[in-house]
């Protein structure tokens, strides 16, 4: 069954809900991207907030959304939607660890990212801090690993860092 559902499923035991040791054979399915047209299953881009979408020139300042958008970013996002991937804002200001240090709830802060994406006539689906499974994941603070390359990846950091490269 394994090698089956190989060619279109990652599977994982995990602590799902339902599963107790009586039922260990409960699996959560993880679809790849390339072959979720194949069946059917809406596709989803992960997109951060700050630095990809709002420019965050100051940083995080006072906790604020206080920069416009991306020039394109409006119209990417568009596109997306039109061709049929759901699309996910991702923020740690709606994150448990955003509320303890900032004393702020993180409804307040979910609102303040939804109202500034409206007022900026940005699509969204929803808004979370989790990392869900996703086609894709546009972010400012990504680093692109490339079949298994690692010393790539090293070497990203380093210039980003601004060591000697090896």
């Amino acid at each position: 069954m394994i090698d089956k559902n190989h060619k279109t499923e990652s599977i994982f035991p995990m602590d799902s809900p339902g599963y107790t040791k009586k039922k260990k054979r409960r699996m959560i399915y993880t679809v790849y991207p390339e072959n979720k047209l194949e069946i059917g299953m809406p596709r989803r881009a992960m997109i951060d907030l700050d630095g990809t979408i709002h420019k965050y020139s100051q940083g995080y300042s006072d906790g604020s959304i206080y920069d416009d958008a991306f020039d394109g970013a409006r119209e990417v996002i568009k596109w997306l939607k039109n061709n049929g991937y759901e699309i996910v804002i991702f923020t740690t200001r709606a994150s448990k660890e955003n509320a303890i240090t900032t004393g702020n709830d993180i409804q307040e802060e979910i609102d303040k990212v939804s109202d500034w994406l409206i007022t900026n006539n940005i699509y969204f689906d929803r808004i979370t801090a989790e990392k869900l499974a996703a086609d894709f994941y546009i972010d400012d603070k990504a680093i692109n690993i490339e079949n298994g390359d690692w010393f790539t990846v090293l070497n990203v950091i380093k210039k980003r860092i601004k060591y000697k490269v090896l």
